[in-house]
């Protein structure tokens, strides 16, 4: 079971989520609606997922390397832990690390549909 985060040129991460902590959805950007037809502005591909920090694979250095800078989203974001239509594209990344005795990682996602 993996996540896999790949950036540009050849950076990529895999990651192995904590069960249960997948999310995933559209979040379209639908507009119009009452006296206007509704028109779908944008088609999303959002989701989450969290991970252990611990020594091994992924570390923290590693999960920070995968945020994304200020700018368009440049990062792919597939693996078998996510339906293969709901892969995302051109993802912009973000990384929260928290916890007491044990670090957790949720890695937040908001991408699109492929072009």
């Amino acid at each position: 079971m993996s996540v896999i985060f790949t950036g540009p040129g050849s950076a990529s991460l895999t990651v192995t989520p904590l069960p249960g902590t997948v999310q995933y959805g559209d979040g379209h950007d639908d507009r119009g609606g009452g006296n206007v037809p509704n028109a779908r502005a944008g088609s999303a591909r959002n989701g989450s997922c969290q991970v252990l920090v611990d020594d091994s694979s992924p570390s923290e250095a590693e999960l920070l390397a995968c945020v994304s800078p200020i700018g368009e989203g440049d990062v792919d974001v597939t693996g078998t832990d996510i339906d293969s239509d709901m892969h995302s594209y051109d993802a912009l990344v973000d990384v929260e690390i928290g916890g007491d005795s044990v670090q957790i990682a949720t890695i937040s996602w908001k991408g699109t549909i492929s072009a």
